[in-house]
């Protein structure tokens, strides 16, 4: 499936931050690293990432966000830019 620039750019920011720290970011560090107000929108980016097969969560766990695919020639869908 397609992800949009801002889809990507929450996985690049996933990977980068669990590459750096050894666990996944909270909703808050992964809120203010990618300047988004509402931790909600947070949620709605994973919840679609999730759903699309490129993380897997574990409910009611915090820091529990598992990056499982790395969109390698996945194309954005342009049409669809946030």
């Amino acid at each position: 499936m397609a992800l949009t620039r801002r889809q990507k750019e929450v996985l690049d920011f996933l990977i980068h931050f669990i590459n750096r720290n050894g666990y996944s970011p909270s909703f808050e560090e992964m809120a203010k690293g990618l300047r988004l107000s509402s931790l909600a929108t947070v949620h709605k980016h994973l919840q679609v990432l999730e759903k699309k097969g490129f993380i897997r969560r574990r409910y009611n766990q915090s820091r529990s966000v598992e990056v499982i695919a790395v969109p390698g020639s996945v194309p954005f869908d342009k049409s669809r830019i946030h």
